[in-house]
């Protein structure tokens, strides 16, 4: 019976291996790519023959799009629209959760009814609204709407009614109000659920490419999604180019899952086991 057992998850561990590589062929192929010569992308031969690191220096040194500006841009888009949106969510979240007023249910119902909405069908009336108030063409202009993230505060607010209510009463007997038990008590048992929020957060908005492509135009404000396309409709069709850069962007979300794999997957597990 061992030895079956064995053999059992043998050969699990070989298919799953076979689809993991299956899913990374695409991604190899880019890398592998990125280092060939322009004749030498569609050929046959994964190997380049001759290993162009220059590619890299190419796309991030150039003077029109620099993709280091691009990176730069792009971090401070995610930095302040993840810890916006982590923020709003959070106490959004509580309110949600562990706050008794009247209509809580129908608001909540409403949020949720919102992500149905596509996100083209906001463009327009979003492009009217910030040129009108001097946003367009601004970094602000994708940072703000991003401080709003439903889903954020769905995840939050599942991982906030699993938290017992018996802390809130003994805080409330201290004499704390709800933005106290907030802060020193409800949201450090979240920590989970808030870097879960906080990468989905960060690979949406590293991602957007539709609300770049629409308000920013100057290619100083280019975000790493315009980088890359600036790259791919290039006169030159350097598609090796296109590659690098293309290859350069998932490195910060790489490392990201990397660093919060543990806690990632324990605030989705706890997030929708609780309440």
């Amino acid at each position: 019976m061992k030895k079956k057992s064995k053999n059992s998850k043998l050969a699990c561990t070989i298919i799953l291996w076979l689809f993991a590589l299956l899913f990374a062929l695409p991604l190899i192929w880019m890398i592998l790519a990125s280092l060939k010569s322009s004749s030498e992308v569609f050929s046959r031969n994964w190997l380049p023959a001759v290993w162009k690191w220059e590619n890299y220096k190419t796309v991030w040194t150039d003077t029109t799009v620099s993709l280091l500006r691009s990176f730069v841009n792009s971090i401070v888009i995610v930095v302040l629209g993840t810890g916006g949106q982590i923020i709003i969510s959070s106490l959004s979240a509580y309110a949600f959760a562990k706050v008794n007023f009247k209509g809580k249910n129908i608001v909540f119902t409403l949020f949720l009814a919102s992500m149905m909405i596509p996100v083209q069908a906001t463009i327009i009336p979003r492009f009217i609204l910030f040129y009108e108030i001097g946003l367009y063409n601004n970094l602000w202009s994708l940072i703000l709407p991003s401080w709003f993230g439903v889903t954020s505060i769905f995840l939050l607010r599942q991982f906030y009614m699993g938290l017992p209510t018996d802390l809130m009463d003994a805080a409330k007997v201290d004499g704390a109000g709800h933005l106290r038990i907030f802060w020193q008590i409800m949201m450090p048992l979240t920590k989970p659920a808030m870097v879960s929020s906080a990468v989905l957060s960060f690979i949406t908005i590293w991602n957007d490419y539709l609300s770049a492509l629409i308000f920013l135009v100057n290619k100083k404000t280019y975000t790493v999604a315009l980088a890359v396309r600036y790259w791919l409709f290039d006169d030159a069709q350097r598609y090796e180019l296109t590659m690098a850069s293309a290859a350069s962007t998932i490195i910060p979300v790489v490392i990201l899952f990397i660093f919060c794999q543990k806690y990632f997957v324990e605030g989705i597990a706890t997030s929708g086991v609780k309440g």
